[in-house]
């Protein structure tokens, strides 16, 4: 059975309209993630220990489902990493949006990779974004910042990943395997 040119148009409508809500998923878990890790917390010493939710989800969905997270999802979260952690405006847009290529271009190659292996990647992946938020963060302040709490930031963030992946594997697995991997 043939449908009318206007049953077929309002379908391919509605089905524009379903991708585009399901490629924002990842988006929009990511800046809930953030929301939820800034809330404040009355215990004592938990404020401090506050990783980088931004920086991972960005990590894992740029290498998961990178067609559908990429420069303006990155540069979105960065936006309210800047925002909301109060740093210069324009640090962390900069920071997500190399996170994104540093991901992206080698992203067939361990895409697949196990769980640990991409553990390890992002490790590696996080001290290099948090080295050169280190660098810009002294350049715009013009003093020598010191590393300490970089440093245990960027722990916090490396332990926090498993937690982080497990949360945004459970979403993908909702999301519809639409293209095959290359």
């Amino acid at each position: 059975m043939i449908l009318p040119k206007a049953a077929q148009m309002k379908d391919s409508l509605y089905e524009k309209w379903r991708l585009f809500g399901l490629h924002g998923i990842p988006l929009w878990t990511t800046l809930l993630l953030m929301f939820l890790c800034l809330i404040p917390s009355d215990l004592v010493g938990i404020s401090r220990f506050c990783p980088t939710v931004g920086l991972i989800c960005v990590y894992y969905w740029s290498l998961k489902r990178g067609y559908i997270f990429g420069y303006i999802s990155a540069f979105t979260v960065g936006f309210f990493m800047d925002v909301l952690s109060s740093s210069p405006l324009g640090i962390n847009i900069l920071l997500m949006m190399l996170t994104v290529f540093a991901v992206q271009w080698p992203a067939r190659y361990f895409q697949s990779a196990s769980f640990s292996i991409n553990w390890f990647i992002f490790a590696v992946v996080a001290s290099g974004v948090f080295v050169l938020k280190w660098l810009l963060l002294s350049v715009y302040y013009k003093l020598l910042i010191s590393p300490n709490e970089i440093m245990f930031n960027y722990l916090a963030t490396v332990l926090f990943y498993p937690l982080v992946a497990a949360i945004n594997t459970g979403i993908q697995k909702l999301l519809p395997q639409e293209r095959i991997n290359e």
